[in-house]
């Protein structure tokens, strides 16, 4: 048997109802177990507002955080030629039940 690959999110700049509307829809059309919402730097914040939001207003009692993961990307500037490094969050989230059409 396959295993089911995790659907992700990957947080940036775009308007904050953008993510929102896209996890809503990987979680109504997809029905996956589990969704993986993942930022690094600035973005972080955000990453962990989409988690609560999702969480608290749009599907209480449906979802909720299974696990987070922190860590730290090096990343090589271009420019200089120096090595960055940048913190990035790995939030994942579970469906406690499926939804239902009413």
């Amino acid at each position: 048997m396959a295993e089911e690959e995790t659907p992700t999110i990957f947080i940036g700049k775009k308007p904050f109802m953008r993510y929102i509307m896209a996890a809503m829809a990987i979680i109504l059309n997809e029905k996956p177990s589990k969704i993986r919402i993942v930022a690094r730097g600035r973005a972080i914040s955000r990453a962990v507002d989409l988690a609560e939001v999702l969480r608290t207003r749009y599907l209480p009692g449906i979802i909720d955080v299974e696990d987070i993961k922190i860590s730290t990307d090096e990343i090589q500037n271009q420019e200089t030629g120096r090595v960055d490094r940048v913190s990035t969050i790995e939030i994942v989230m579970s469906l406690k039940k499926q939804l239902t059409p009413e």
